[in-house]
């Protein structure tokens, strides 16, 4: 009992050490777990249409009961493993040709089961019979059909039951079909009919099974990638299992929804072997010391036993085994406090599941205390029982294994940080273009900072002789202390390197912290652009989108952005298009990384239409229109100057002299929309002979009513003349570029004012190129860059005017930037259709409302991001934390250690106190010397460990940080920060907690030196 009493605080504390590291890893397991389920649900959340469903199509075949029986069962199949369950809808779908008697076109038809539980009827009801249809109510208007009127798909007729709207057309069960809410453009409808009906039509439909989960709260951070991995297996899996494999088409958005988010945070599984491996080094050297302790109380019971015949491996292993129970329960009790407070403590009904990873380090560690104790005893037992002081002072061997060990660390410090700077990521990517985790590059930072920190422990004795060379005549106590400590070096080793440790892990956590912090700040703002980016690319949105959106409450700007894919030889990235006034208006700085201003003059290009004045009410064209059997029609493109363009329709003309005609249009004052320019004017011809003379068009004059009074507007541009027919060429322009004329027939014209002013037309854009694309192609200011750019034939020559660090709402770190206006003035000269933007940039101080708001006004598979995403940070933030865990853990252990040494230094050092008291020193005095070589050794500590934190912090914390934030390659390079209240308050409870310790050892030696006398036993 006596003996158990002896050992008690040693065996508590590695209980203690063993129960922390365990509880840390598994409860930082679990958090980070936690976390990237929390993030994934929220993600999923914001997400609609097509990007929340799982799609699957076959031709439908004779059996369809039994075909869509087969298809159930795979899918059922495919997800038996994965703990999400998915709710499967058939439906019936093809293209037909509509006909209403005075118009026909194409058609969607549909077969719907559940129509009436997904939509609402305007009038009406779902079609019961073959012979009916349900219309989409947009598409009936369009078309004037009511109920009971009738309507012919592929030329069989159907009486119209109903007129429909979706309930939410939001619903991943219609998987982002725009024709759902808008009654389509291209194709008119959705027609829905019956099943049985499909058999009067010529052709046949595709069965389409849409796969919906149940609830998003089935997804956690470790089945999403499984669901992801299931599906696509559908395309061999299912051979043989379904009617019709042939004919199967796989539709996958969901399930590339999940595998973009596991990209974007896979960084944060990286972060956590860092937070383990600095705890399991700091562990390892605490229980180095509590072993130390241990093995010192049982020397006078080594000494029985081996009197007694037990041999130096039996008395090893006993003690090993003491340890390794303790080391084991405490484990347990720590695994046990933490699922206990998981489960008190669940978070949105999360079902916690520890990962067999996060015992990898409590493993490492129980195991090395299990070594170290059998170590230790029997170098102990070795050394008593030759009647020497083994371990104490320098014998030949540590002289030589201490350096050897610092140097054999230090290469594989130096191995993992380069192999870290040069990848850039502790991320690998694997032949199947997943990412996984470096083991030699993840252990960068714990292994350079062991490294540092074992440096200092091997310089530390010729810091202690340069010391007391230094302070010889300083005093008494002052030399004893250094004395001591060049004596007894090993035994102020373990508190040393673990105060150290923790010093340096908490700078590390504080670099890291604020670094990661600038960086996802940075990293959301370029993404975005500005404070709220809608991304549309497969539904482009138009000018009356983008007026949609504006009148959403606490909207103050909105601008279109055109984002492209840019393609130059082998090198691939994305090019942004955006006026400059919109990006001096809506776009962010991204924390300096970019300058609005500067960009938006280093492309800015003069533009070429007429300048239509602010506050213009009406617009009045003359033209000279000679010989045209009745007056052209006209209307105006007009450009505003953040890039919407608009028609506007001219009225009837009213006839001059000299056969000059006057056309009048009233401009609409939008509150979200800037003064602009006249970029094109339509004109469209009724038919027209050419017996007596050739027609002839000339623009004359362009006034804009502003405040009541006309302002002329120039019209000297030439003007670029395009049929936007492959079947038509259009007449040559006169001589000054303002008019034409008619050779022939045409039934209509575009005028364009032309980029250059003159006939070719020749457009060069300014753009804007990032570090990277400018790196990739040695680009320089001034090169030109052949450009493969969306209606324009061939290749663009644009000329390259600036190099910045990353352009703003690209999705690639190869990206340039450029004016909207040239893309809108391609758009011109090709398409009649209105100009569409992919992107939209949106100023507001409500990111979070705007986000909820829009969601109805743009298309259902549109992506809203927001530049402030608590979201999205509290799940990477879990980086940071899992750090500042492992420094506040490496504190405890610091505590433990120095609370260890300073016991062990009381028990080892009880001859020496007795001896100084019979010389006549005082307790007060003795007390001094003690406190100076543990202060001496603390604050070298101290110094040692931020020292090494700040090394670590400059060598790998940017590659860190770019890894643990959401697209880090829009960062070229990551400035390094600290966080100075985090760091001030670790380091200041690392003081004041040693500073506890130390007083109440030097009250100990107080008592011991006011009483004990040499010869006496222990204390």
């Amino acid at each position: 009992m006596s003996r158990l009493r002896e050992s008690a605080l040693a065996l508590v504390s590695i209980a203690i050490v063993a129960a922390v590291v365990c509880a840390f890893s598994v409860a930082t397991s679990a958090f980070i777990d936690q976390q990237a389920t929390a993030g994934l649900r929220a993600e999923l959340s914001a997400q609609s249409g097509e990007d929340l469903a799982l799609r699957a199509s076959l031709d439908i075949v004779e059996n369809a009961e039994e075909q869509d029986a087969e298809v159930r069962r795979a899918i059922a199949k495919t997800f038996g493993a994965v703990e999400v369950t998915f709710d499967t809808t058939r439906t019936l779908e093809a293209g037909a040709i509509f006909s209403t008697g005075d118009r026909s076109g194409p058609a969607e038809a549909l077969t719907v089961p559940d129509l009436d539980s997904r939509a609402v009827f305007d009038t009406g009801t779902v079609p019961s019979g073959a012979d009916q249809v349900a219309v989409q109510a947009d598409a009936a208007a369009d078309l004037g059909l009511g109920v009971g009127d009738e309507v012919s798909l592929n030329q069989v007729v159907f009486t119209v039951s109903g007129m429909w709207r979706p309930t939410d057309p939001l619903d991943p069960r219609w998987y982002g079909d725009e024709a759902v809410e808008t009654g389509g453009s291209d194709r008119l409808g959705p027609f829905v009919i019956t099943e049985s009906a499909w058999s009067q039509l010529d052709f046949q439909p595709k069965a389409v099974w849409t796969v919906v989960p149940t609830s998003i709260d089935d997804f956690t951070s470790s089945n999403g990638s499984s669901v992801s991995a299931a599906w696509a297996t559908v395309s061999r899996a299912w051979r043989g299992e379904v009617s019709g494999f042939d004919s199967l088409q796989v539709q996958s958005q969901l399930a590339r929804t999940l595998d973009d988010f596991d990209r974007r945070v896979e960084g944060l599984r990286a972060i956590e072997p860092v937070a383990a491996v600095l705890i399991a080094g700091s562990a390892l050297v605490a229980l180095w010391q509590l072993v130390q302790l241990l093995v010192a109380t049982r020397e006078r019971e080594t000494l029985v036993f081996w009197a007694r015949g037990r041999s130096t491996a039996t008395i090893a292993s006993r003690v090993a085994c003491e340890v390794a129970g303790t080391a084991v329960l405490g484990a347990v009790i720590g695994v046990f406090i933490v699922v206990i407070g998981l489960s008190v403590a669940t978070v949105a009904g999360q079902h916690v599941v520890v990962r067999p990873s996060a015992f990898a380090a409590p493993a490492i560690v129980v195991i090395g205390a299990i070594v170290i104790a059998a170590v230790s005893s029997y170098r102990s037992t070795t050394s008593i029982t030759q009647s020497t002081q083994g371990g104490r002072g320098d014998s030949r061997a540590r002289r030589v294994a201490v350096p050897g060990v610092v140097l054999l660390v230090a290469i594989a410090a130096g191995l993992s940080v380069w192999q870290l700077r040069r990848y850039g990521s502790p991320l690998t990517p694997n032949a199947d273009g997943s990412s996984s985790i470096d083991p030699i590059v993840v252990v960068a930072p714990a292994a350079a900072l062991i490294a540092v920190v074992l440096a200092a422990l091997a310089a530390f004795p010729a810091i202690v002789r340069l010391f007391s060379r230094r302070i010889r005549d300083v005093g008494v106590g002052t030399h004893l202390a250094a004395r001591t400590l060049a004596r007894q070096t090993a035994r102020v080793a373990a508190p040393l390197v673990i105060v150290a440790l923790a010093a340096g892990s908490g700078t590390v956590a504080a670099t890291f912290s604020a670094t990661w912090a600038n960086l996802y700040a940075q990293n959301a703002a370029l993404h975005v652009g500005a404070d709220v980016r809608i991304s549309s690319p497969l539904a482009p949105l138009s000018a009356e989108q983008r007026d949609a959106v504006a009148t959403t409450k606490d909207i103050v700007d909105v601008v279109p952005i055109d984002v492209q894919t840019l393609s130059l030889g082998t090198v691939t990235g994305s090019v942004v298009a955006a006026t400059p006034d919109a990006l001096r208006q809506v776009a962010n700085e991204a924390g300096g990384s970019f300058s609005p201003s500067d960009a938006a003059d280093d492309i800015q290009m003069d533009d070429p239409g007429p300048i239509i004045p602010e506050g213009a009410a009406a617009l009045s064209l003359r033209v000279e229109a000679l010989g045209f059997d009745e007056p052209p029609a006209l209307s105006a493109w007009i450009a505003d100057r953040f890039g919407s363009v608009r028609t506007v329709a001219f009225a009837s003309p009213t006839v001059e002299a000299d056969g000059v005609l006057a056309y009048t249009v009233a401009l609409v004052d939008r509150e979200h929309t800037a003064p602009g320019s006249l970029v094109s004017i339509d004109i469209s011809f009724a038919d027209q002979s050419f017996d007596a003379t050739r027609p002839s068009f000339r623009l004359v004059s362009l006034d804009a009513q502003v405040g009541g009074t006309a302002e002329t507007v120039a019209l000297g541009q030439f003007w670029s003349l395009d049929t936007l027919s492959e079947f038509g060429l259009p007449p040559e322009s006169n001589v000054s570029g303002d008019g034409f004329v008619l050779d022939a027939g045409l039934p209509f014209l575009r005028m364009t004012s032309a980029s250059d002013g003159s006939a070719s037309d020749y457009l060069r854009p300014r753009v804007v190129v990032s570090a990277p694309l400018a790196h990739a192609l040695d680009l320089r200011i001034g090169d030109l860059i052949a450009l493969s750019l969306r209606d324009v034939v061939g290749n663009a020559n644009a000329v390259v005017t600036a190099i910045v660090p990353a352009v703003p709402g690209a999705d690639s770190d190869m990206a340039l930037l450029m004016d909207l206006s040239a893309i809108n003035h391609f758009h011109q000269r090709t398409s009649s259709v209105a100009a569409e933007s992919t992107d939209l940039w949106i100023t507001t101080a409500e990111q979070q409302q705007v986000r909820e708001s829009v969601r109805g006004v743009v298309p259902a598979n549109a992506q809203v991001d927001l530049r402030d995403n608590p979201e999205a940070r509290k799940v990477l933030g879990a980086a940071s934390i899992a750090l500042w865990g492992a420094a506040a853990t490496c504190l405890l252990f610091a505590f433990i250690a120095v609370g260890s040494a300073s016991s062990s230094r009381i028990r080892w050092g009880r001859s020496d106190i007795a001896a100084l008291r019979a010389l006549g020193m005082r307790p007060a005095e003795q007390s001094a010397v003690v406190v100076r070589e543990m202060l001496f050794v603390l604050v070298l500590a101290l110094l040692a460990g931020a020292a090494a934190g700040a090394l670590v912090g400059v060598l790998t914390v940017p590659q860190l940080a770019r890894a643990a934030v959401d697209r880090g390659y829009l960062s070229s390079a990551a400035s390094l920060a600290v966080d100075w209240p985090g760091l001030s308050l670790l380091l200041g409870a690392l003081i004041v907690g040693t500073a506890a310790i130390l007083i109440d050892l030097s009250r100990r030696v107080r008592a011991l030196a006011s009483r004990l006398l040499p010869g006496e036993g222990h204390e």
